[in-house]
């Protein structure tokens, strides 16, 4: 039998949607509060993350900003454009 590549770490979290990624940043957020090392790997079956998005993009940033309160100081490419009409 060949020996195979791999890699170890301590959680995998299957898919790279809004919960998966907040789960991986929440993990290592209180990982680092822990003074702990903590190896997270994030997959997503799409070539990049967010490849598979259904919502139109359109989030609420509150969670966000209570996940990441200076998400917007850290050059994230994401426009804010409040929604002003439902249809």
């Amino acid at each position: 039998m060949t020996e195979r590549e791999s890699m170890s770490y301590d959680v995998v979290i299957v898919g790279g949607g809004p919960a998966g990624l907040c789960a991986a940043i929440r993990l290592k957020q209180l990982a680092d509060a822990a003074g702990r090392e903590l190896g997270v790997c994030v997959l997503e079956k799409g070539s990049e993350i967010g490849a598979h998005i259904l919502s139109g993009a359109v989030i609420d940033p509150r969670a966000l900003d209570e996940l990441l309160p200076d998400w917007r100081d850290m050059g994230c490419s994401l426009a804010e454009v409040p929604v002003t009409d439902n249809q």
